[in-house]
């Protein structure tokens, strides 16, 4: 099983990204719909939706939201968490370069970090090229990623934090051009470890990749306050392009 499976199917994961609230996911839809022109009930696709953090406050603004993810313990989570906020989501459990449909959207969304999971860059490269596909003409897709720069100056290499009777250290280093994690969560005694690997994409490599599956870089961010893109300063590195 793939890391990614094993992993946002743990009854644990949602408790180590606990920080990333609805706060921190309002901040970067304000920051979308401020810099993307979209009509009301135009079509998104939230591609690897996890919990439906961003999917659900799109569907509140009224878009006609589809929400994508190989997780069914967090797509169970999201349809909860959308059911307890009175909104109506197409939700879909699939890989999303397994996803096919008909339809067309207007925007499409790749958040969090979501990219660069797979061992093999054309493996990585093909969900830009789906995101591209699955597009109207004139549509705009929206990647948040990390900033390369930014992460290998700033890594910390050990954590730990306990919360609701969970001691959680997670172990971090940078190695063969992937930024890995080792996560350990000790319960009563017991211990489970699992990990993450992300392949780490320069801002040139990004941009490359990007403009090699078709789109036209329409906008740069720095972080979800809407700060421009510095390649050494910025947390993130938020491209909007378009179709």
């Amino acid at each position: 099983m793939s890391w990614y499976r094993d992993w946002f199917n743990s009854e644990n994961y949602l408790k180590i990204y606990s920080h990333r609230n609805e706060s921190e996911a309002q901040r970067l839809v304000q920051l979308i719909t401020k810099n993307i022109n979209l009509k009301s009930n135009s079509k998104i696709l939230d591609m690897a939706c996890g919990s439906g953090r961003h999917a659900i406050i799109f569907a509140k603004k009224r878009f006609d939201v589809t929400a994508v993810d190989l997780s069914e313990r967090l797509l169970s989570e999201a349809k909860e968490n959308a059911d307890q906020n009175s909104v109506k989501i197409d939700f879909v459990l699939t890989d999303i370069l397994d996803y096919e449909t008909t339809r067309r959207f207007n925007l499409a969304l790749n958040l969090f970090t979501s990219f660069g999971y797979f061992d093999d860059d054309e493996d990585n490269f093909r969900v830009l090229v789906k995101a591209y596909d699955l597009l109207t003409d004139g549509g705009y897709f929206v990647i948040d990623y990390f900033n390369k720069n930014y992460l290998l100056k700033n890594l910390i290499p050990t954590s730990v934090f306990s919360e609701n009777g969970l001691r959680i250290t997670q172990n971090r280093l940078i190695e063969a051009n992937r930024v890995r994690k080792n996560i350990f969560i000790e319960s009563n005694g017991s211990t489970q470890e699992f990990y993450e690997s992300v392949r780490l994409y320069s801002y040139e490599e990004m941009i490359t990749y990007i403009k090699k599956a078709g789109f036209n870089i329409f906008n740069e961010f720095g972080g979800y306050n809407g700060n421009y893109f510095n390649k050494e300063s910025s947390p993130r590195l938020i491209i909007i392009a378009k179709k």
